[in-house]
């Protein structure tokens, strides 16, 4: 149950960061806290979950792939 408190505090510091601050000192380090957050709730999460969001993430960039090929930017 812990990975949901560091996925509640890393996706608030990414919001936080994104909406908020305007330096982008501040804004760098935001996302890199944030991003840590969120990993390590991933890391504390139960294997299926974590297997889960693999499948999901991964279903997730190879639609995006097919997309840049059906419009031929193969960078």
């Amino acid at each position: 149950m812990e990975h949901l408190i560091f996925w509640i505090l890393g996706f608030g510091t990414l919001w936080a960061g994104l909406n908020l601050f305007n330096d982008e000192a501040v804004l760098i380090v935001s996302a890199i806290i944030g991003s840590i957050l969120v990993l390590i709730g991933l890391i504390s999460a139960p294997l299926q979950l974590q297997i889960g969001i693999e499948v999901g993430l991964i279903l997730a960039l190879f639609n995006i792939c097919m997309q840049c090929i059906k419009r031929g930017d193969r960078s």
